[in-house]
């Protein structure tokens, strides 16, 4: 039997998120690597036909915790969830939420493997003591940024010295710059005139994620400036909002998209006007390996992205200083033609999927 054996959890094969496009990425790599991957999913989205091409086994599940709106059901779906792990024999449960460390724990104590989690998110403000407590037995933990697992050994209690920083990092393939002709071409397919300067935000559409922010700097910058928001949103009321916004000649909505790399690569800035302690934002690294510049407020892990570029970074909730700060840096095609080749330099170097990939299976080969 491979001794390579990783077994994984996922709620959703879909496009929510940084985190599981990173679960998936990482995966696809240590596949190529050798590992022998096996998952249990309780929801198929989008990465569906990618997960099913890299996995040896795909199971669908009800749960892999019980749940206070069906707490039999659920119950019996985490421990159906359990025994399939615990038949597919892993030789390490690799998981990248914290909510699945309960059920990663149970196979691994019966399988005799060990487990380790991936936290991608910031703790959230208040968790269960008792999941705080399974978090602790766990082998070894991985967080994006040293910010994200300062928080996480604060907040859940862990030991510092089973916490090893890999920043995710990114598909250079994938995310690269366009040429000047398909930039101009996906431009005019979201109505862009030639005149505009096209700054994007690509993300979930939530309140603390600051794409209405974003908005409100824009409108202090004079000139033909147009945002662009990408991404989807649970909150109705908050679309709602957005989507009046969107009513102004200076503002689109695309709702969610498959081609965020062509809108990174095709837009003059990316900007993140998150005001929540963001692990690392991903989306920086990618739109900087797109060849596009970004400007962010300074939260979380989020400096430690931009370290090449510190006056792209913004102090948290200074409307002022971020509208002058994107007024500044849109026009960098002009004013600094060299930023963009800078931007995809940095993240070669620093930020390659590769390179995360490499750090993952050292971690995981350890343990």
């Amino acid at each position: 039997m491979n001794n390579r054996r990783v077994l994984t959890i996922a709620d959703h094969l879909g496009s929510v998120g940084g985190s599981e496009s990173a679960q998936l990425r990482i995966f696809q790599g240590l596949a190529e690597r050798g590992w022998d991957v096996h998952l249990l999913y309780t929801s198929a989205g989008d990465f569906w036909p990618e997960w099913k091409e890299l996995a040896s086994t795909a199971t669908h599940i009800r749960a892999s915790l019980p749940e206070s709106s069906a707490p039999i059901a659920s119950t019996f779906g985490a421990i159906g969830a359990a025994a399939v792990g615990v038949r597919i024999r892993p030789s390490v449960i690799y998981v990248h939420n914290a909510g699945d460390v309960p059920i990663a724990l149970g196979v691994a104590t019966i399988a005799r493997s060990r487990v380790v989690m991936h936290l991608h998110l910031p703790p959230p403000r208040r968790q269960p003591t008792w999941l705080n407590a399974m978090m602790r037995r766990a082998a070894w933990a991985i967080a994006p940024s040293s910010d994200a697992a300062e928080r996480w050994v604060a907040s859940a209690a862990l030991d510092p010295a089973t916490m090893t920083v890999v920043p995710t990092g990114v598909d250079l393939d994938r995310y690269s710059p366009l040429a000047d002709d398909d930039r101009a071409a996906v431009r005019r397919g979201i109505g862009l005139g030639d005149d505009e300067r096209m700054v994007l935000y690509a993300g979930r559409m939530e309140w603390n994620k600051g794409a209405h922010v974003l908005i409100d700097a824009v409108r202090r910058i004079p000139g033909p400036v147009h945002v662009v928001l990408s991404g989807r949103s649970d909150d109705p009321d908050y679309l709602g909002s957005l989507q009046q916004s969107a009513q102004e000649p200076r503002v689109t909505m695309l709702g969610p998209r498959t081609d965020v790399p062509a809108l990174m690569a095709a837009a003059d800035l990316l900007v993140l006007p998150s005001n929540v302690p963001e692990t690392q934002g991903l989306v920086l690294a990618e739109a900087m390996a797109c060849g596009t510049p970004v400007v962010a407020f300074d939260v979380g892990g989020v400096a430690e992205s931009l370290r090449g570029f510190p006056k792209q970074l913004v102090p948290p909730n200074d409307l002022p200083a971020l509208a002058a700060t994107v007024g500044h840096y849109v026009d960098w095609r002009s004013s600094d033609p060299e930023l963009g080749r800078r931007s995809r330099a940095w993240v070669v170097e620093h930020l390659s999927l590769g390179r995360s990939i490499e750090r993952v299976d050292e971690v995981l080969t350890r343990v």
